[in-house]
């Protein structure tokens, strides 16, 4: 019975060439097929691997799977193929399952303003880990080339360190005052606006590879700091017409640019940059007493304050909820000091750009259920980043 029927269904299938015999020859192909589906699917997986925040369709549109790898917008499709622009690459009723593949890596991941600083071409056949490691040493080239031809014409409007207009953002609903990611918790700004500053940094950084590295600390620190209605109140902001993404609801999936030339050993196995979920364990490895002596200094100066009259009880003052961006500022801070050495000291800006009322304001309008009408973030960050930065080896001159 069950032999008759499968000679039924190949009968049926060879007979009316419909998607039953493309099927059959997909999942029978010969060894020297080569299906994209499997290379879009190793090719996610091998970056996610190797710490990079990844996005995916799951489908190819047009012929073609995309994927956005950090900074970077991937292409993989197959050469030749019929007038079929919309036929799956791996249908062999178009295209010729035994050409190789070609993968193509652009940087920025949207280069339609800025043109493209990265254009990398690779066989899908390329071994992959040789495929992360030439995307992540073509992308750290490209970045650095574009950061050593910035032209720093505007000034941030608090502390008037020097910048490219581009790379100055709106903390609130005013166009004139454009802050650089030292200022935009400073105690100065009125009516922040952090919805605003959020899809800001979104268009910065997804078209400008030389972006400040300075804006992913604050796109950790609000997305840390969030409530679980943040993606409501992104989407419901008005005249906003692109979605937020991913790592305002996952601040782990943040990207976070290494600092240039030789680096700690916490951080050598890491490529130009890294999600900062991958950032924070790696250093978490490296250290393992770090989050510790971290949480002890924040109560070490408590118990002081409280001797001086404070009142304040030694307690765990958000260090928990705020360990991912503190690390995220101290290893930026330490990324602009060594791109920008002729701006003012990141460290200098971030001892006064810590400020209660602005950051409870801040806060508020996403949803924080942290108390940032305290000291607490403001008082956290300002012992957690020095912290950090002494054990990874960072400094004002490093």
């Amino acid at each position: 019975m069950t032999r008759n029927r499968k000679k039924k269904l190949a009968i049926r299938a060879e007979a009316d060439g419909t998607s039953h015999a493309r099927a059959a020859r997909l999942h029978g192909s010969a060894p020297h097929e080569i299906l994209t589906a499997d290379i879009q699917d190793r090719l996610i997986q091998a970056f996610q691997a190797e710490g990079w925040p990844v996005e995916n369709d799951g489908f190819p549109e047009g012929g073609t799977w995309t994927g956005w790898l950090g900074p970077v917008w991937s292409m993989l499709s197959r050469p030749g193929g019929g007038s079929d622009l919309d036929a799956d690459p791996d249908d062999p009723d178009h295209y010729d399952l035994t050409t190789v593949p070609e993968l193509t890596f652009i940087a920025p991941r949207i280069p339609i303003n800025t043109g493209e600083a990265m254009v990398l071409t690779l066989p899908a056949t390329t071994p992959l880990a040789d495929i992360v490691h030439t995307v992540g040493a073509e992308l750290a080239r490209a970045r650095a080339t574009k950061v050593d031809a910035l032209v720093n014409a505007a000034q941030c409007s608090l502390c008037g360190d020097k910048y490219p207009a581009a790379h100055l953002l709106p903390a609130t609903e005013s166009d004139r005052l454009l802050l650089c990611p030292f200022c935009v918790f400073d105690g100065d700004i009125l009516h922040s606006h952090p919805l605003r500053l959020a899809y800001a940094i979104d268009a910065l950084t997804d078209e400008d590879i030389a972006a400040p590295a300075g804006w992913s600390a604050v796109t950790a620190l609000l997305a840390c700091a969030a409530g679980p209605d943040l993606r409501e109140r992104l989407e419901g902001d008005d005249g906003v017409l692109r979605l937020p993404l991913p790592h305002w609801f996952d601040p782990g999936q943040v990207w976070v640019w290494l600092p240039p030339g030789d680096l700690p050993p916490a951080l050598q196995d890491l490529g130009p940059g890294t999600r900062l979920d991958t950032l924070v364990s790696a250093v978490e490895a490296a250290h393992p007493d770090l989050r510790d002596r971290f949480r002890a200094e924040v109560a070490a100066t408590l118990e002081e304050d409280e001797e001086d009259g404070g009142g304040e009880d030694a307690r765990d003052y958000l260090v928990e909820e705020l360990w991912p961006a503190a690390l995220c500022y101290a290893v930026t801070a330490a990324t602009q000091a060594r791109e920008r050495p002729t701006g003012h000291s990141p460290w200098d800006l971030l001892g006064d750009g810590f400020e209660e009322g602005n950051m409870a304001e801040s806060f508020h309008q996403i949803g924080s259920t942290l108390d940032a009408d305290a000291l607490g973030p403001m008082f956290t960050l300002s012992i957690g980043v020095p912290v950090i930065s002494e054990a990874l080896g960072f400094s004002p001159t490093a």
